[in-house]
């Protein structure tokens, strides 16, 4: 999936890097979360840079897991929701979510990457 960020403040922002994740139950209790930068199956593994948004621009990151249970696993926990910390930011933001990535609630993100980046030609709008 890819996830949209948008500066929302009267100023510009600059990201750089990969985004934090924490996963979420229902109760918005945190589940066991490990975040792997890189690439995945899904989309290719970016090179970091830096992204300069003025006010109401976006940037995107890519997100992806596997939700086929392995290893012993009878089931994968499932997340109602979830912090991200945008790079060079130390609040997060919750999403509203539902997934259920196995091998202890393992996610592969992107850096983050602007509209204009070789990068939107993997899944963003």
């Amino acid at each position: 999936m890819t996830i949209r960020l948008r500066n929302t403040s009267s100023s510009a922002c600059v990201l750089g890097g990969y985004p934090g994740m924490q996963l979420l139950d229902a109760n918005g209790a945190q589940l066991p979360t490990t975040v792997v930068r890189g690439g995945s199956y899904p989309f290719a593994n970016l090179t970091p840079t830096t992204v300069t948004l003025a006010p109401g621009a976006v940037a995107y990151f890519n997100l992806g897991y596997s939700d086929v249970p392995s290893g012993g696993e009878t089931a994968c926990p499932k997340a109602s929701s979830m912090w991200v910390t945008p790079p060079n930011a130390v609040d997060h933001l919750t999403l509203v979510t539902t997934l259920a990535p196995c091998s202890g609630g393992t996610v592969v993100v992107s850096p983050v990457f602007g509209p204009g980046s070789p990068a939107t030609q993997t899944t963003a709008p």
